[in-house]
Protein backbone atom coordinates (compact mmCIF):
# COMPACT_ATOMS: atom_id res chain seq x y z
CA UNK A 1 0.00 0.00 0.00
CA UNK A 2 1.59 3.37 -0.79
CA UNK A 3 1.37 6.09 1.99
CA UNK A 4 2.50 8.37 -0.05
CA UNK A 5 -0.38 8.38 -2.64
CA UNK A 6 -2.79 8.22 0.63
CA UNK A 7 -1.57 11.11 1.61
CA UNK A 8 -1.21 13.32 -1.61
CA UNK A 9 -4.85 12.24 -2.44
CA UNK A 10 -6.50 12.56 0.54
CA UNK A 11 -6.91 15.75 3.39
CA UNK A 12 -8.19 13.37 6.17
CA UNK A 13 -6.39 9.95 7.31
CA UNK A 14 -7.59 8.56 10.47
CA UNK A 15 -4.76 6.44 12.50
CA UNK A 16 -5.95 4.37 15.01
CA UNK A 17 -6.90 5.05 18.72
CA UNK A 18 -5.62 3.48 21.84
CA UNK A 19 -4.30 0.58 22.06
CA UNK A 20 -2.10 -0.33 24.54
CA UNK A 21 -3.87 2.20 27.49
CA UNK A 22 -7.51 0.33 26.70
CA UNK A 23 -6.12 -3.00 26.97
CA UNK A 24 -4.58 -2.59 30.08
CA UNK A 25 -7.95 -0.81 31.88
CA UNK A 26 -9.82 -3.92 30.10
CA UNK A 27 -9.17 -6.33 32.23
CA UNK A 28 -9.69 -9.02 29.20
CA UNK A 29 -5.77 -9.87 29.07
CA UNK A 30 -2.88 -9.85 30.49
CA UNK A 31 -0.22 -7.47 29.24
CA UNK A 32 3.60 -8.64 29.21
CA UNK A 33 6.16 -7.11 31.68
CA UNK A 34 9.02 -6.00 28.78
CA UNK A 35 7.29 -6.67 25.49
CA UNK A 36 3.89 -5.01 26.56
CA UNK A 37 1.40 -6.30 23.82
CA UNK A 38 3.36 -7.94 21.32
CA UNK A 39 2.78 -11.87 22.33
CA UNK A 40 -1.17 -11.14 22.61
CA UNK A 41 -1.29 -12.30 18.86
CA UNK A 42 -0.22 -16.01 20.11
CA UNK A 43 -2.92 -15.98 22.48
CA UNK A 44 -6.49 -16.84 21.53
CA UNK A 45 -8.08 -13.77 24.53
CA UNK A 46 -5.43 -11.28 23.59
CA UNK A 47 -5.55 -11.89 19.77
CA UNK A 48 -9.55 -11.40 19.61
CA UNK A 49 -9.04 -7.92 22.09
CA UNK A 50 -6.52 -6.89 19.87
CA UNK A 51 -8.82 -7.82 16.71
CA UNK A 52 -11.96 -6.16 18.07
CA UNK A 53 -9.85 -3.09 19.00
CA UNK A 54 -8.26 -2.35 15.62
CA UNK A 55 -11.32 -3.49 13.59
CA UNK A 56 -13.21 -0.81 15.66
CA UNK A 57 -11.02 1.82 14.53
CA UNK A 58 -10.99 0.38 10.84
CA UNK A 59 -14.81 0.61 11.08
CA UNK A 60 -14.89 4.14 12.02
CA UNK A 61 -13.01 5.00 8.75
CA UNK A 62 -14.72 2.20 6.64
CA UNK A 63 -17.94 4.26 7.38
CA UNK A 64 -16.64 7.24 6.72
CA UNK A 65 -15.20 6.76 3.71
CA UNK A 66 -11.59 7.41 4.90
CA UNK A 67 -8.12 5.91 4.74
CA UNK A 68 -6.96 4.65 8.38
CA UNK A 69 -3.69 3.58 9.46
CA UNK A 70 -3.41 0.82 11.93
CA UNK A 71 0.54 0.03 13.60
CA UNK A 72 2.27 -3.26 14.81
CA UNK A 73 1.71 -4.38 18.37
CA UNK A 74 5.71 -3.79 18.49
CA UNK A 75 5.99 -1.02 20.52
CA UNK A 76 8.25 -2.36 22.70
CA UNK A 77 9.27 -5.76 20.45
CA UNK A 78 13.05 -5.04 20.33
CA UNK A 79 15.81 -7.40 20.55
CA UNK A 80 17.09 -6.57 23.88
CA UNK A 81 13.66 -7.61 25.16
CA UNK A 82 13.03 -10.04 22.53
CA UNK A 83 16.60 -11.94 24.38
CA UNK A 84 15.65 -11.29 27.31
CA UNK A 85 12.01 -13.11 27.63
CA UNK A 86 13.91 -16.34 25.18
CA UNK A 87 11.59 -16.10 22.09
CA UNK A 88 13.45 -17.26 19.05
CA UNK A 89 11.10 -16.51 16.84
CA UNK A 90 9.99 -13.40 14.43
CA UNK A 91 7.93 -11.65 16.58
CA UNK A 92 8.20 -8.59 14.37
CA UNK A 93 7.16 -10.58 11.47
CA UNK A 94 4.25 -12.25 13.00
CA UNK A 95 3.09 -8.94 13.92
CA UNK A 96 2.82 -7.64 10.43
CA UNK A 97 1.15 -10.89 9.23
CA UNK A 98 -1.45 -10.63 11.98
CA UNK A 99 -2.16 -6.87 11.08
CA UNK A 100 -2.65 -8.20 6.94
CA UNK A 101 -4.97 -10.73 7.82
CA UNK A 102 -7.37 -8.44 9.94
CA UNK A 103 -6.97 -6.13 6.31
CA UNK A 104 -7.59 -9.10 3.91
CA UNK A 105 -11.25 -9.38 6.00
CA UNK A 106 -12.02 -6.01 4.60
CA UNK A 107 -11.61 -7.35 0.90
CA UNK A 108 -11.34 -4.64 -1.87
CA UNK A 109 -11.83 -1.58 1.08
CA UNK A 110 -8.59 -2.89 2.49
CA UNK A 111 -6.39 -1.26 0.45
CA UNK A 112 -7.44 1.93 2.40
CA UNK A 113 -6.20 0.65 5.38
CA UNK A 114 -2.57 1.33 5.69
CA UNK A 115 0.14 -1.46 8.15
CA UNK A 116 2.77 0.77 10.32
CA UNK A 117 5.83 -0.92 11.90
CA UNK A 118 6.31 0.29 14.75
CA UNK A 119 8.69 0.77 17.01
CA UNK A 120 9.47 3.16 20.28
CA UNK A 121 12.24 4.61 22.35
CA UNK A 122 14.48 2.22 24.13
CA UNK A 123 13.68 3.26 27.50
CA UNK A 124 11.04 5.38 29.19
CA UNK A 125 9.45 7.37 27.12
CA UNK A 126 8.52 10.12 29.62
CA UNK A 127 12.19 10.46 30.73
CA UNK A 128 14.40 12.12 27.64
CA UNK A 129 16.85 11.93 30.15
CA UNK A 130 17.07 7.93 29.40
CA UNK A 131 16.93 8.40 25.62
CA UNK A 132 20.12 7.01 23.59
CA UNK A 133 22.55 8.69 21.96
CA UNK A 134 22.12 9.07 17.87
CA UNK A 135 24.77 6.34 17.33
CA UNK A 136 23.71 3.56 20.48
CA UNK A 137 19.95 4.20 18.67
CA UNK A 138 20.86 3.64 15.39
CA UNK A 139 22.83 0.36 16.44
CA UNK A 140 19.67 -0.99 18.79
CA UNK A 141 16.59 0.11 16.55
CA UNK A 142 17.66 -1.19 13.10
CA UNK A 143 17.43 -4.96 13.98
CA UNK A 144 13.88 -4.46 14.59
CA UNK A 145 13.63 -1.62 12.09
CA UNK A 146 14.87 -4.28 9.34
CA UNK A 147 12.42 -7.19 10.68
CA UNK A 148 9.54 -5.09 10.09
CA UNK A 149 10.48 -3.77 6.68
CA UNK A 150 10.95 -7.65 5.37
CA UNK A 151 7.97 -8.51 6.76
CA UNK A 152 6.34 -6.43 4.15
CA UNK A 153 4.87 -3.30 6.66
CA UNK A 154 3.67 -0.12 4.33
CA UNK A 155 5.98 2.44 6.64
CA UNK A 156 7.54 2.44 9.73
CA UNK A 157 6.96 4.74 12.45
CA UNK A 158 8.68 5.63 16.17
CA UNK A 159 6.24 6.67 18.57
CA UNK A 160 6.48 8.19 21.90
CA UNK A 161 10.49 9.98 21.26
CA UNK A 162 11.20 12.23 24.41
CA UNK A 163 14.50 13.17 23.07
CA UNK A 164 16.11 14.08 19.43
CA UNK A 165 18.95 12.27 19.68
CA UNK A 166 17.40 8.97 19.69
CA UNK A 167 15.25 10.43 17.44
CA UNK A 168 17.54 11.11 15.06
CA UNK A 169 19.52 7.58 15.16
CA UNK A 170 16.23 6.20 14.34
CA UNK A 171 15.50 8.00 11.40
CA UNK A 172 19.04 7.59 10.33
CA UNK A 173 18.05 3.92 10.48
CA UNK A 174 14.67 4.30 8.69
CA UNK A 175 16.60 6.21 5.99
CA UNK A 176 18.83 3.09 5.14
CA UNK A 177 15.97 0.51 4.89
CA UNK A 178 14.40 2.72 2.21
CA UNK A 179 10.38 2.44 2.79
CA UNK A 180 8.19 5.55 4.16
CA UNK A 181 8.53 6.65 7.25
CA UNK A 182 7.69 8.68 10.39
CA UNK A 183 8.92 10.15 13.76
CA UNK A 184 6.75 11.14 16.75
CA UNK A 185 7.87 12.97 19.28
CA UNK A 186 6.13 13.38 22.83
CA UNK A 187 6.11 17.19 23.69
CA UNK A 188 5.09 19.17 26.99
CA UNK A 189 2.35 21.45 27.34
CA UNK A 190 4.67 24.50 25.74
CA UNK A 191 4.73 22.82 22.53
CA UNK A 192 8.10 21.41 23.09
CA UNK A 193 9.69 18.00 22.74
CA UNK A 194 10.13 16.65 26.31
CA UNK A 195 14.32 17.24 26.02
CA UNK A 196 13.23 20.48 26.10
CA UNK A 197 13.60 20.95 21.86
CA UNK A 198 12.01 22.82 20.03
CA UNK A 199 9.82 21.30 16.99
CA UNK A 200 11.40 23.20 14.00
CA UNK A 201 14.83 22.63 15.08
CA UNK A 202 14.14 19.09 15.77
CA UNK A 203 12.20 18.68 12.40
CA UNK A 204 15.17 20.57 10.42
CA UNK A 205 18.17 18.87 12.33
CA UNK A 206 16.77 15.02 11.31
CA UNK A 207 15.84 15.81 7.89
CA UNK A 208 19.33 17.38 7.34
CA UNK A 209 21.31 14.17 8.39
CA UNK A 210 19.07 11.64 6.85
CA UNK A 211 19.97 10.57 3.54
CA UNK A 212 15.95 10.05 2.88
CA UNK A 213 14.21 12.21 5.06
CA UNK A 214 11.43 11.49 6.75
CA UNK A 215 8.00 11.51 4.80
CA UNK A 216 6.94 13.32 7.88
CA UNK A 217 6.71 13.97 11.49
CA UNK A 218 4.16 13.32 14.19
CA UNK A 219 2.77 14.23 17.53
CA UNK A 220 1.88 11.54 20.10
CA UNK A 221 1.10 11.09 23.35
CA UNK A 222 -0.17 14.89 24.03
CA UNK A 223 -3.01 16.21 24.25
CA UNK A 224 -3.68 18.66 21.34
CA UNK A 225 -3.85 22.05 23.32
CA UNK A 226 0.04 21.58 23.86
CA UNK A 227 1.13 22.33 20.80
CA UNK A 228 0.37 25.96 20.96
CA UNK A 229 -0.52 26.34 17.33
CA UNK A 230 -0.39 30.35 17.45
CA UNK A 231 3.17 30.32 19.02
CA UNK A 232 5.14 27.76 16.62
CA UNK A 233 6.84 28.67 13.69
CA UNK A 234 4.85 28.29 10.78
CA UNK A 235 7.29 26.18 8.97
CA UNK A 236 6.58 22.95 11.23
CA UNK A 237 3.17 22.61 9.25
CA UNK A 238 4.93 21.62 6.36
CA UNK A 239 6.34 18.36 7.91
CA UNK A 240 4.06 18.05 10.70
CA UNK A 241 1.65 15.73 8.97
CA UNK A 242 0.09 13.90 11.68
CA UNK A 243 -0.73 13.98 15.69
CA UNK A 244 -2.24 10.89 18.23
CA UNK A 245 -3.37 12.93 20.85
CA UNK A 246 -4.09 11.58 24.98
CA UNK A 247 -7.70 12.08 25.68
CA UNK A 248 -6.85 14.03 28.78
CA UNK A 249 -4.88 17.42 28.77
CA UNK A 250 -3.20 16.40 32.22
CA UNK A 251 0.42 15.98 31.54
CA UNK A 252 1.94 12.89 30.80
CA UNK A 253 3.63 12.52 34.14
CA UNK A 254 0.36 13.01 36.10
CA UNK A 255 -1.32 10.71 33.67
CA UNK A 256 1.39 7.65 34.18
CA UNK A 257 -0.01 4.45 36.26
CA UNK A 258 -3.43 6.81 37.17
CA UNK A 259 -6.33 4.03 38.29
CA UNK A 260 -8.58 5.84 37.16
CA UNK A 261 -9.13 6.66 33.42
CA UNK A 262 -8.60 10.75 32.78
CA UNK A 263 -10.55 11.91 29.98
CA UNK A 264 -11.38 15.63 28.85
CA UNK A 265 -14.52 16.33 26.66
CA UNK A 266 -14.30 14.55 23.26
CA UNK A 267 -15.75 17.73 22.09
CA UNK A 268 -12.78 19.48 22.93
CA UNK A 269 -10.48 17.16 22.40
CA UNK A 270 -11.98 16.57 18.52
CA UNK A 271 -12.64 20.68 17.77
CA UNK A 272 -9.02 20.78 18.49
CA UNK A 273 -8.01 17.86 16.67
CA UNK A 274 -10.31 19.15 13.78
CA UNK A 275 -8.31 22.36 13.80
CA UNK A 276 -5.24 20.77 13.31
CA UNK A 277 -6.18 19.49 9.74
CA UNK A 278 -8.65 22.51 8.78
CA UNK A 279 -6.47 25.50 9.89
CA UNK A 280 -2.57 23.57 9.68
CA UNK A 281 -2.98 21.21 7.09
CA UNK A 282 -1.94 18.19 9.72
CA UNK A 283 -3.39 14.92 8.13
CA UNK A 284 -3.30 12.05 9.43
CA UNK A 285 -5.15 12.25 13.42
CA UNK A 286 -5.97 9.76 16.13
CA UNK A 287 -5.75 8.93 19.55
CA UNK A 288 -3.52 8.08 22.19
CA UNK A 289 -4.06 7.22 26.12
CA UNK A 290 -7.63 7.32 26.96
CA UNK A 291 -9.07 7.37 23.10
CA UNK A 292 -11.67 5.06 21.40
CA UNK A 293 -13.63 4.48 18.57
CA UNK A 294 -15.86 7.13 19.81
CA UNK A 295 -12.66 10.01 18.98
CA UNK A 296 -12.53 9.31 15.93
CA UNK A 297 -16.35 9.49 15.37
CA UNK A 298 -16.27 12.82 16.48
CA UNK A 299 -13.75 13.61 13.97
CA UNK A 300 -15.25 11.98 10.98
CA UNK A 301 -18.85 13.62 12.13
CA UNK A 302 -17.67 16.93 12.73
CA UNK A 303 -14.92 17.96 10.10
CA UNK A 304 -15.55 19.12 6.68
CA UNK A 305 -17.10 16.57 4.06
CA UNK A 306 -13.91 14.98 1.99
CA UNK A 307 -13.49 13.15 -0.81
CA UNK A 308 -15.08 9.74 0.00
CA UNK A 309 -13.91 6.34 -1.61
CA UNK A 310 -16.66 4.68 -3.69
Amino acid sequence: MDIGRVLTENDLILGEAAIVESLRRSGEVKLHPRLVHALLIYDRAGAKALTDLYEAYIAVAHKAGVPIIICTPTWRANKERLLEANLSGDVNRDAVDFLKALRKKWGSWGENILIGGLVGCKNDCYIPGEALSSEDAYDFHSWQLDKLARAGADFLIAETLPAVPEARGIAQAMSKIGIPYFIAFVINRKGKILDGSALNSAFDEIDSVCETPPTGFMISCSYPSFLNTDKQPVSIFSRLIGYFANASSLDQWELDGTKALEVDAISDWGNRMIDLNRRHGVKILGGCCGTNAQHLQYIVDNVTKRRRFT
